[in-house]
């Protein structure tokens, strides 16, 4: 029996997972702040953040990925995996942090897109 054509376009484990993944923990303020923090704590010491900050994630990743094998995730994204497979208190628990989060995220990402209009124009010299 020959397997049904798919439709429309999906996006691979590349584009669609990898891509924006890295994007968001690489964010617009790491690029933007990375020179200041070496100045301020060495190359050492920044290595050191960077290292740890993404073995944290690397394993958030991993214990996701475990939850997530099983089932076919729906609207809701993360939260509805966290729910399904832990639990409603548990997806309550990690679910409010996990918007407030996302939610803050949009604040650093217009200070660091401010932040780059204002190096790339200089005739724009706002004081922040």
């Amino acid at each position: 029996m020959p397997e049904p054509e798919k439709t429309g376009y999906q996006f691979g484990t590349f584009k669609g997972v990898f891509t924006p993944s890295i994007l968001t923990i690489l964010g617009v303020i790491m690029y933007l702040r990375i020179g200041w923090v070496i100045g301020n704590v060495g190359l050492v010491p920044t290595l050191i953040i960077v290292t740890l900050s993404t073995s944290i994630t690397f394993f958030t990743a991993l214990s996701i990925s475990a939850l997530a094998t099983n089932i076919q995730v729906k609207g809701g994204g993360a939260y509805f995996i966290i729910s399904r497979a832990l639990g409603i208190e548990a997806g309550a628990a990690i679910g409010l942090p996990l918007f407030l989060a996302q939610a803050l995220s949009i604040s650093f990402y217009i200070v660091g897109f401010a932040e780059s209009v204002v190096q790339i124009l200089p005739l724009l010299n706002m004081k922040m």
